[in-house]
């Protein structure tokens, strides 16, 4: 075990953080106010060409299994100059099909459209935009990260504004070893959900750690396994 993390750490600090790596799975311990429901996994996979697919897959185990839905995340689009480009994104929960929420990125028009509950808008797409599931891997393909940044975002229903600021943060102990950390915190005004997530230089500023905090309560996700695979 010891001996496959180290090669699996010397094969990533070869590579530049800009380069993308081919593929990885990401499965987190899922916990809302510290009552665990399950297990979120993510996964990235390079596809031809520069194109990208992110996927996210909330499921809830045991009894919760029984009473909470599946929550999926796709994201899909193109990675160059150290930067994801997504061009569509999709959001549902496996009670409410019917309701998924979906976002459509036309960068030739810089025209963004928004599906949710039948309904269709289009707005003017800003440079830079990112989907709420890519928006949490834009640090591993930074070359140095950044103090403060900001971003525009689709949540699949509406476009918003992300403020993220960077904070030391303390070393976060998985299964595969304690890390050094950096901490991104979005600087959140008084209707928006506050988000931290936690990126880690040694695992090519994947995130160790992400947790929102809403109305409702906290949900936070720690990374439990991985698989990586670099080219």
């Amino acid at each position: 075990m010891h001996y496959l993390l180290g090669l699996l750490l010397a094969l990533m600090s070869l590579s530049v953080y800009a380069q993308v790596p081919q593929q990885f799975e990401l499965v987190y311990r899922f916990t809302f106010n510290g009552q665990y429901l399950g297990k979120v996994t993510d996964r990235f996979q390079r596809l031809s060409g520069q194109q990208y697919q992110l996927t996210s897959v909330a499921k809830p185990e045991g009894n919760l299994a029984l009473l909470l839905p599946t929550l999926s995340l796709t994201s899909k689009g193109a990675f160059k100059s150290q930067q994801l480009v997504p061009t569509s994104y999709r959001q549902v929960r496996s009670n409410a099909p019917q309701k998924a929420a979906q976002a459509s990125l036309d960068w030739s028009r810089k025209l963004l459209t928004h599906q949710y509950k039948g309904k269709t808008e289009q707005e003017a797409l800003p440079s830079g935009t990112q989907d709420a599931l890519s928006q949490l891997y834009v640090f591993s393909i930074m070359e140095n990260l950044p103090g403060k940044f900001e971003m525009p975002v689709t949540n699949g229903r509406h476009l918003l504004t992300y403020r993220y600021e960077k904070f030391p943060a303390e070393p976060i102990v998985t299964p595969l070893g304690s890390f050094e950390t950096v901490e991104y915190r979005r600087i959140a005004g008084p209707d928006e959900n506050a988000i931290s997530v936690w990126v880690a230089p040694a695992l090519h500023h994947l995130p160790l750690r992400i947790r929102v905090k809403e109305d409702s309560g906290v949900f936070e996700q720690q990374l439990i396994g991985m698989n990586y695979r670099a080219t």
